[in-house]
């Protein structure tokens, strides 16, 4: 009913346009369009959208559980807690009942990619466990230590993602875990370690230098896709019927679509300039034991794949960190048909919350994030650089890279294929 007084109002307003140019009466469609105009704010005030915060409040959820502090133990003894490297098998079940007890951890924090990145890339894990004097476990902390000639030796929690950093009972847990990888940094000559925290973390004996330029881009998602297409206003409306305008499809699987996923998401990556992925990352995401929490959505114009993106769910949110689309689809909105697809999708499966990844505040990314009525969660990753010293920039922002990746966007992208993976691994 709305849309159509909206479309119904546009062509007044032109008629009245034409007719002033011709030098004709207007008076009537001067009264249809306040008759119009009544209407739609008569609608608006009867239904008018909610926000997605407002939305989640009305659920008794402000955010999702992943940016709030997770509960502590007051009672914790402090005194007797001991942090071990979780070396092997033996520590899966534990861990992984741990991290899924606690509602602010995140996928990444599951054993499994431990797994993934050794396999994937070769990388050393140095996943810290702390236990209690009884040999529970009180909190624990992944990370991934990473040494090349061309970008140095540092440790991540977690590379390759958004979400990281320790979870614990207690706060003298997660400083204890902190510390533990400090003295093994110290030990190695590790030249700076990065943990990638929802929440500011404890203090510690040793300053940690911090960045919050970052944000994780996330929206409520109302119960029905109906509602979801009020929220998002007309201009995002507009821009997803333009789109539907073309032939386009959208295509939801796993393995049988990784090779059309793989095709734009290279492509795109070469245009960008950014290193690619190696195809048997996402392979080995596929084809985990966490297969089930993972989809792949690749949209198709005239039988070819235009745009994809690599969706992930976990505790009642899906997120996207991964998509792309090819330059020469920008022309048909086509990466508005495959957002409004995705949240479609993530609205089927009961999701409360829709992450659309990380931004840097104010970026384009932020403003087409926002659009689709997503508010920002701050993002605390803290620094420990034996010594002092600058803050890393191992990203496609800092300058010095610059004319590399002027080089990158002219090779072929079978090229950058083959030479990509071996350079990503070590960008974090």
């Amino acid at each position: 009913m709305l849309d159509a007084l909206l479309d119904r109002k546009g062509v007044v307003s032109r008629q009245i346009g034409e007719a002033k140019r011709s030098g004709l009466a207007i008076d009537g469609l001067l009264d249809d369009m306040k008759l119009i105009s009544a209407e739609i704010k008569r609608l608006r005030n009867d239904s008018k959208p909610k926000s997605p915060s407002k939305l989640a409040e009305d659920v008794g959820i402000s955010k999702p559980p992943l940016f709030e502090m997770g509960a502590v133990d007051s009672h914790i003894d402090h005194s007797h807690i001991s942090v071990t490297h979780a070396v092997d098998e033996s520590e899966r079940k534990g861990w992984d009942d741990y991290v899924r007890s606690k509602s602010n951890s995140s996928i990444y924090h599951l054993w499994t990619f431990k797994k993934i990145i050794e396999s994937a890339f070769g990388h050393d894990p140095h996943y810290l466990l702390a236990k209690n004097q009884s040999g529970s476990i009180v909190g624990v902390l992944p990370a991934v230590e990473m040494k090349s000639r061309l970008f140095g030796h540092f440790i991540i929690s977690q590379p390759f993602f958004t979400y990281g950093a320790a979870l614990f009972d207690h706060e003298s847990v997660e400083k204890k875990l902190i510390e533990a990888l400090i003295d093994y940094a110290r030990s190695e000559n590790v030249e700076h370690i990065e943990l990638r925290s929802t929440s500011p973390l404890a203090a510690l004996d040793e300053k940690l230098l911090s960045k919050e330029n970052k944000v994780s881009m996330v929206r409520s998602l109302p119960e029905s896709s109906e509602t979801l297409w009020t929220e998002i206003g007309s201009k995002v409306r507009a821009q997803v019927k333009k789109a539907q305008r073309y032939p386009l499809e959208m295509k939801f699987g796993q393995s049988e679509l990784l090779n059309d996923y793989y095709a734009v998401f290279s492509e795109n990556m070469r245009d960008l300039g950014t290193p690619v992925y190696a195809k048997r990352f996402f392979s080995e995401i596929l084809n985990s034991d966490l297969s089930d929490a993972f989809t792949i959505g690749v949209v198709y114009y005239d039988g070819k794949p235009v745009a994809c993106c690599f969706l992930l769910s976990y505790q009642k949110m899906m997120e996207i960190p991964w998509a792309s689309t090819l330059k020469s689809a920008n022309h048909m909105n086509v990466n508005m048909f495959m957002y409004w697809a995705v949240l479609q999708n993530a609205i089927s499966q009961k999701q409360q919350f829709f992450d659309f990844g990380r931004s840097s505040k104010g970026a384009g990314t932020y403003r087409f994030k926002k659009q689709w009525g997503a508010l920002p969660q701050q993002l605390y990753w803290n620094y420990w650089l034996p010594g002092g010293g600058e803050l890393p920039e191992l990203n496609p922002n800092n300058p010095k890279y610059k004319l590399l990746i002027g080089v990158w966007q002219k090779m072929p992208v079978w090229l950058t294929q083959i030479v990509g993976p071996l350079v990503v691994k070590y960008l974090p």
